[in-house]
């Protein structure tokens, strides 16, 4: 998020949903069969039945917007919240099929299966960031490096 207050983030982070829900149904013939709101995932979309690719038969989804990440301010971190507000959070609570995150100002969609990217952060010892996110919300995440862990997501230009 950007602006560390959870109001104006929830706006970016739903506009974000909205984006790459229509992204998907427009682009990979998926039609939305459910918005969740919850912390396990935020969209259920189904696709055709196909081979060789990700977007078949129905998908839960878990769809996070970075907008702090701009072609001239980017550290190359992807950032995964696992702990937020004295709880677990993100990741430690997802259960959608697949965990998207939108890099808003760099027009780019990266896609993991919640299992593999659950697996990378067990087998990988990631920096870990504390008292990030917005006021007093004790966020807690995982720090990627987007150029060496590249290979491990599906990415798409938008």
């Amino acid at each position: 998020m950007a602006h560390y207050t959870f109001r104006k983030d929830v706006i970016e982070g739903e506009q974000g949903e909205s984006f790459i829900t229509s992204w998907l149904c427009e682009n990979a013939n998926g039609v939305l069969l459910s918005d969740n709101k919850t912390n396990t995932h935020d969209v259920t979309i189904q696709f055709p039945e196909r081979n060789n690719t990700i977007w078949s038969g129905i998908q839960t989804l878990e769809i996070k917007t970075d907008v702090l990440v701009k072609p001239e301010r980017d550290t190359g971190n992807l950032f995964i919240e696992y702990h937020s507000r004295g709880k677990p959070s993100g990741i430690s609570v997802c259960k959608a099929d697949f965990f998207i995150t939108y890099f808003k100002h760099l027009r780019e969609v990266w896609v993991i299966s919640t299992s593999n990217l659950k697996k990378l952060i067990e087998e990988h010892n990631f920096r870990t960031v504390t008292n990030a996110g917005d006021e007093n919300s004790r966020t807690c995440g995982y720090l990627i490096p987007r150029a060496k862990y590249r290979e491990y997501f599906k990415r798409y230009k938008v």
